[in-house]
């Protein structure tokens, strides 16, 4: 008798612990259950709040090209209207430097068409990225301090608008970077078209950097914009870097990126 109320005193506590853990169990799967929900949500959130960030980016930078072409770009049309009614001048000099003159209006006018153009989303969609990418150069080429290149390998095919306006505004948040801290002489845009991906780099042959600075607050935040954008279109992101010796940026984005 004693025995047996022994034994089913072990059943009952083995049954009790059972029970605890299953509970325990269950409350842990439900937690993290709870935990993942919130994880995705903030995700998604951060995500939403990056693509309404870019989209306000992008209307304020619209706002501005429209504001360049439709003013400015007037105004500088009709001062070399106005400088192209002058009569003929005896004196050479003078007529020398209304010529001069004539010309740096002329191109004060192309360089901010070539602006406006850069800053237009909807004209950057009808370019496509590689001519968007090559009026880039042009404009650091024409400044007379750079030597630029763009390389294109394999057989070329188009992104979705929104990934190829993306990667656009990442290729001048870099090249803004060489610009402003690089102090390099040489910068060249790559672009890889392969059938299980596509690779964007932006090389300069500048002083380098630690790259340890993406995590910077202060002297990361061009670095911290791009890493962001790439993440919104799947994109992988890397740099290499070091004193010296120049940077490399990378963006890749793998097959299941590139679905139009």
């Amino acid at each position: 008798m004693e025995i047996s109320e022994t034994g089913t005193l072990i059943i009952i506590i083995t049954c009790l612990f059972l029970l605890m853990g299953l509970f325990v169990l269950s409350f842990f799967l439900v937690y993290r259950k709870n935990q993942n929900a919130k994880e995705s949500q903030i995700e998604n959130l951060n995500q939403a709040l990056l693509h309404t960030q870019i989209e306000i980016q992008e209307q304020t930078l619209k706002t501005i090209a429209q504001e360049i072409h439709d003013n400015i770009g007037q105004a500088l049309s009709l001062a070399k209207l106005n400088l192209n009614t002058f009569p003929a001048i005896s004196d050479a000099a003078i007529q020398t430097k209304l010529d001069d003159t004539k010309d740096l209006v002329s191109k004060a006018i192309v360089d901010l068409r070539d602006l406006s153009r850069s800053m237009h989303g909807d004209k950057i969609n009808d370019l496509g990225l590689e001519e968007a990418i090559a009026g880039e150069l042009k404009i650091l080429k024409n400044t007379g301090q750079f030597s630029t290149n763009l390389q294109i390998t394999g057989n070329t095919y188009r992104l979705q608008p929104q990934k190829e306006m993306i990667l656009f505004r990442m290729v001048q948040e870099a090249l803004n970077n060489a610009i402003k801290h690089s102090k390099a002489t040489n910068i060249e845009v790559q672009l890889e078209y392969n059938d299980s991906y596509f690779r964007l780099a932006i090389v300069d042959d500048g002083v380098g950097f630690n790259p340890a600075l993406l995590q910077s607050a202060k002297t990361g935040i061009g670095l911290k914009s791009m890493q962001n954008r790439a993440a919104l279109i799947g994109g992988i992101f890397s740099v290499v870097s070091g004193i010296a010796t120049g940077t490399v940026i990378t963006i890749k984005l793998n097959s299941s990126e590139l679905l139009v």
